[in-house]
């Protein structure tokens, strides 16, 4: 029909502002728990990874010292001089990479 406007559904009108609100977030988040060199982070890998994965994905990067695990299978932490080293576990797999002492609850 000639004339008539399209009829938008109403999550079209707010999904830019939600989707740049995330992304706001994610940011401030990884800023405020970004590694810095020489302190213990927890690498967390995708969900559906096991803990012979992730390891083997350190293992490849040449990624630091595994300190231990987390609560779930796919949270490693580890620990490297290297300032590299937040950048290598990311290149690896690794989803998140955070400073492991903020997140008591990682740990085991």
């Amino acid at each position: 029909m000639v004339g008539q406007t399209p009829i938008r559904h109403p999550v079209a009108s707010v999904l830019p502002a939600v989707c740049l609100g995330l992304f706001s977030l994610i940011w401030i988040f990884q800023s405020a728990l970004g590694p810095r060199p020489d302190e213990p982070v927890a690498a967390i890998f995708p969900p559906w990874t096991s803990p012979e994965a992730a390891v083997l994905a350190m293992a490849s990067a040449d990624a630091g010292a595994i300190l231990g695990f987390g609560r779930w299978p796919n949270v490693i932490i580890a620990q490297s001089p290297d300032p590299g080293f937040a950048s290598r576990l990311r290149r690896s797999g690794a989803l998140i990479v955070t400073r492991a002492p903020r997140l008591t609850g990682c740990m085991q």
